[in-house]
């Protein structure tokens, strides 16, 4: 592994840095708003705020050429190269399991398992990485291959989608590209979002009730999610009511 990776993977500005609204105290105009951290009034303030932005490619580009290597080998690179002496590095360790699945364990059945993102397990049907640990070799081998050999299709996102109607949609609206209007377990909440999906609103509901939008390192993300006010729900013709979505 090159020695500069971690200035590689972070070298872009945040995203957002630009024109990302700043939450100043002074704004404030309440006299009866009681102290409530900076943190929550930032949240409060602010429609949107920065988010990461690391350029992540240069990491996949090296895990994919580690590929017939022991993974110990490989992680020991990794680890002469970003150590844990600083949190930008830690940070960049963080996202290795992104690209690659490591903890995996075949069970009785023969069935492969891997972590989930969440905890749990995952089936080798829906492992989002390119790469896996071989848990008999522990060698770094495609998941692709994988698939191919026990006969196992990938899941389709076509075929999640398939099982959702595609609109118009009375437990969801999209008000612009960052902000949603959308009905979970009965409650309306206004949702925004770090940046544009560029998805249908089919694919985007969808995202947001299976929150797969966590799945999408360096995609786009939630960034705040506030629940509406009586005076709201009045105002917008809306009510809250039980559900399971």
């Amino acid at each position: 592994m090159r020695a500069d990776m971690f200035k590689v993977i972070v070298e872009r500005p945040r995203w957002g840095s630009r024109h990302a609204p700043a939450a100043k105290l002074k704004r404030r105009t309440d006299p009866g708003r009681t102290f409530i951290g900076h943190k929550r009034h930032a949240w409060e303030s602010a429609a949107y705020t920065k988010s990461l932005n690391e350029n992540l490619a240069p990491l996949r580009r090296y895990l994919l050429k580690q590929r017939g290597r022991l993974w110990n080998d490989v992680f020991s690179e990794i680890c002469q190269q970003l150590d844990t002496g600083s949190t930008v590095k830690m940070h960049i360790r963080e996202h290795l399991e992104d690209f690659i699945m490591v903890s995996i364990h075949v069970d009785a059945n023969g069935k492969w398992l891997g972590q989930g993102r969440f905890g749990g397990v995952q089936p080798l049907d829906g492992w989002w990485p390119d790469l896996y640990v071989d848990p008999v070799d522990g060698r770094v081998k495609e998941t692709a291959r994988l698939r191919q050999l026990l006969g196992i299709e990938r899941r389709s996102y076509r075929r999640w989608l398939a099982a959702y109607p595609e609109g118009p949609f009375d437990d969801f609206e999209l008000l612009s590209p960052l902000h949603v209007r959308m009905k979970r377990k009965g409650i309306w909440f206004e949702i925004h979002l770090t940046r544009d999906p560029r998805c249908t609103e089919a694919h985007l509901r969808h995202q947001l009730i299976e929150q797969r939008w966590r799945d999408q390192p360096g995609g786009w993300e939630v960034c705040s999610m506030k629940q509406l006010s009586k005076k709201q729900l009045k105002s917008h013709g809306l009510t809250n009511n039980g559900g399971v979505n």
